[in-house]
């Protein structure tokens, strides 16, 4: 389920997780917005909303988190790994 669908009060409320990945304050919701609305569809981490018609962050797993903030924050977290990755293996030539 998109982020953008499923609204939950307080999702960019601070986390131990989300300090520590973003600095706390409005950084997480800044950069949750900034890489929805910038960065390139990445696979586990954001999806195209055909009912928004916008990119938004994957939360189907968001229980498995302490809160919601901490969801987030790992999302942002995966999506450098998950582009580093991409980026080693491009530069490979096995792409």
């Amino acid at each position: 389920m998109p982020r953008c669908c499923e609204p939950i009060p307080d999702e960019f409320a601070p986390s131990y997780a989300s300090v520590l990945v973003t600095g706390g304050g409005e950084n997480l919701r800044h950069a949750v917005l900034d890489m929805e609305r910038d960065a390139a569809i990445c696979p586990c981490v954001t999806t195209w909303c055909g009912k928004c018609k916008r990119v938004s962050t994957i939360v189907r797993d968001r229980h498995a988190f302490p809160t919601p903030s901490a969801h987030l924050a790992h999302a942002l977290t995966l999506r450098v790994r998950v582009e580093i990755s991409l980026v080693a293996w491009e530069n490979s030539g096995d792409a």
